[in-house]
């Protein structure tokens, strides 16, 4: 079920990453003029730990950010399993023990070959980065449940943080809008799209449980 979740959220990314080994993307789309930065969490190889996913692009003026955790419930095939986080999906994050702010976050589910997948997005700044990459420790609550960001996560978002500052550089033209003016409003995260989802196989001897 795990190599199946990385996938799909590769392809929801926008990049196909590797299975061995999480690295921050860093792509350009000359047609678009859009670039994107993502990340998938060192900690999301454990089945017990949702999977964290950072995204980011950059179309002239424009920016947007956020972190989207993808949590997957199994099923059989005569039960669909309920929602946990439907109606308690706040987060909370906490780094080098104090609470850093952050935006209410939105909740979507969809349930592809019996399993209920549900993400919890939400928007966040280059300040919100800039914290975490500079953080002895991070923790984040949903509802209920704390995990933890793990030592090599922290140091991609070092590096996320670099590149979020270079987009922005490169981005800036003189009389344009801030990057402040132009971030989206609290709560205003993007729609999670599940187009990416239809490629799973769904035979049952797919080896996709």
């Amino acid at each position: 079920m795990r190599p199946a979740l990385f996938a799909i959220l590769a392809l929801l990314a926008g990049a196909v990453l590797p299975a061995a080994a999480q690295t921050v993307s860093d792509q350009y789309d000359r047609g678009s003029g859009e670039r994107s930065i993502a990340y998938t969490a060192d900690g999301s190889r454990d089945p017990g730990r949702p999977v964290l996913t950072f995204n980011a692009s950059f179309t002239g003026d424009e920016s947007w950010s956020g972190v989207t955790l993808a949590f997957v419930s199994a099923g059989d095939e005569n039960h669909v399993p309920s929602a946990r986080f439907a109606a308690c999906h706040s987060v909370d994050w906490i780094v080098d023990g104090q609470s850093l702010a952050s935006t209410r976050s939105v909740h979507q589910g969809s349930v592809i070959d019996g399993e209920l997948i549900e993400m919890i997005a939400q928007d966040v700044t280059p300040a919100w980065v800039n914290a975490i990459s500079a953080a002895q420790s991070v923790r984040y609550r949903v509802c209920r449940d704390e995990y933890a960001l793990t030592p090599g996560d922290i140091q991609a978002f070092a590096t996320v943080a670099a590149k979020l500052r270079s987009a922005t550089r490169s981005a800036y033209r003189p009389g344009s809008v801030s990057a402040a003016s132009t971030a989206p409003a609290a709560g205003a995260s993007r729609e999670v799209g599940y187009e990416g989802m239809q490629w799973r196989p769904k035979s049952k001897d797919s080896g996709f449980r």
